[in-house]
């Protein structure tokens, strides 16, 4: 477990700095963000090796681990993306404006966004771990990943920006998924 655990602090490092990287050159820079950002990075990043670590021995082998995870974590956050695509955009980026009230905007980020990824993360550890742990462990991850690379999410939905935001967020999962598994399995064997 200790080796997911590491794993995991680096894999949040990792989609942070990718998430960096690629808003420098395709949106802008933003690396302001990077101090306060690591720790809670590592953080989250903590909370996705310790499901990782549950869940490990119910996955596929390598090479096929990271990808599995990466589909997980986009199945853990599919169901927000899908509200935010069939309801009315809550921000315009054209007069830079918000089309709700605060409270509607914070409602529909807790309720479609960090709801929807807790209770799907902790239905999918149920359903790969088969243990109450495993459940627990994914649902936190869920609620990171909401938190984490997931957070524009609400206001990015049903807006001319959706498609950049999902790049971003892909290339962030993937990125992550593949630091995890492989410096969990790295790790594990004593390198």
């Amino acid at each position: 477990m200790n080796a997911a655990l590491i794993a995991g602090t680096l894999s949040g490092a990792a989609g942070l700095l990718t998430f960096l990287i690629i808003h420098h050159f395709w949106i802008k820079p933003i690396w302001m963000i990077l101090p306060i950002g690591l720790p809670i990075a590592g953080l989250g990043g903590l909370a996705a090796g310790w499901a990782y670590g549950e869940l490990l021995p119910h996955l596929p082998p390598r090479p096929w681990t990271a990808l599995v995870m990466a589909g997980l974590i986009a199945d853990i956050l599919l169901p927000s993306i899908v509200i935010a695509q069939i309801r009315p955009p809550l921000y315009n980026f054209t007069q830079m404006a918000f089309t709700v009230t605060t409270r509607q905007a914070v409602t529909a980020f807790v309720l479609e966004l960090v709801l929807t990824a807790v209770l799907a993360g902790g239905l999918a550890g149920w359903w790969i771990g088969q243990t109450p742990r495993a459940a627990l462990a994914t649902a936190a991850a869920g609620l990171v990943c909401a938190l984490g690379p997931g957070h524009n999410i609400p206001m990015l939905g049903n807006t001319p920006v959706v498609a950049k935001g999902v790049g971003l967020l892909a290339a962030i999962i993937l990125v992550s998924a593949i630091v995890l598994v492989e410096t969990q399995f790295l790790l594990s064997r004593g390198k």
